[in-house]
């Protein structure tokens, strides 16, 4: 009896255990996503992304295709990172090291404002009036112009991602998607209008930088020195 009780006890621990892994690496995610919604290089670009998206033409149809078009690329991301990354932890705890490590000079790159990946120049407005497909397209595009502007805080979500399953990291991706998206199509004309408001650089920018860079960098060492398992 008191070998089924230690057993069962040991087991609610396990899930209490899983449950909060979850929980941070979720967290995580909509943290990585609402720190790239505020990247300084795609924020005055807001007003005009959602006035394609929000074009009285078949305005729902391309609304829907946008959200699956930009969900899809970045969980498309996430998947690929997980799939090199279950190989790549095959080879041991050094591999772990190595992402803490990384993860740490991503937070240093974020606030020195270094892109890690190079972007091209993309289109978008050939997307406006279009319907579901091409919503679809705007989505992926309009991802695809996220990417350099906040590459370092994408690169550190990608590496979390890269310690999961593949479905696992499929969905933190995904959850990092709606950290931009939800904040973009609700809010984002009204504070991107607001945020750029003035000359030079904004302090909040500033401010940005070193709070969400010096996050990634604590978040870095955690998992360097074997503190945190997200």
């Amino acid at each position: 009896m008191a070998n089924n009780i230690n057993i069962n006890a040991n087991s609610g621990v396990e899930r209490v255990v899983t449950l909060t892994q979850t929980d941070i690496s979720v967290w995580l995610a909509v943290f990585h996503g609402l720190l790239a919604f505020f990247s300084p290089c795609v924020l005055p670009l807001i007003p005009g992304f959602i006035g394609i998206i929000l074009f009285k033409e078949k305005r729902m149809q391309r609304l829907f295709g946008f959200f699956i078009g930009f969900s899809f690329m970045f969980a498309l991301l996430g998947a690929i990172s997980s799939t090199i990354g279950g190989f790549l932890l095959s080879f041991g705890d050094i591999i772990e090291k190595i992402i803490g490590i990384s993860i740490v000079i991503l937070g240093v790159a974020y606030i020195f404002e270094l892109q890690i990946f190079k972007g091209k120049s993309v289109n978008i407005w050939k997307f406006k009036g279009t319907g579901f497909l091409g919503g679809l397209m705007l989505g992926a595009a309009i991802g695809f112009v996220w990417i350099p502007c906040s590459s370092p805080v994408l690169g550190s979500m990608l590496l979390i991602a890269a310690q999961k399953s593949i479905i696992k990291g499929m969905w933190l991706l995904f959850v990092y998607s709606l950290g931009i998206s939800i904040p973009f199509l609700t809010i984002g004309t009204l504070l991107s209008k607001a945020l750029s408001f003035g000359f030079g650089k904004p302090a909040w920018e500033k401010w940005t930088k070193i709070i969400g860079g010096s996050f990634i960098m604590l978040l870095g060492i955690l998992i360097l020195f074997g503190k945190m398992k997200v």
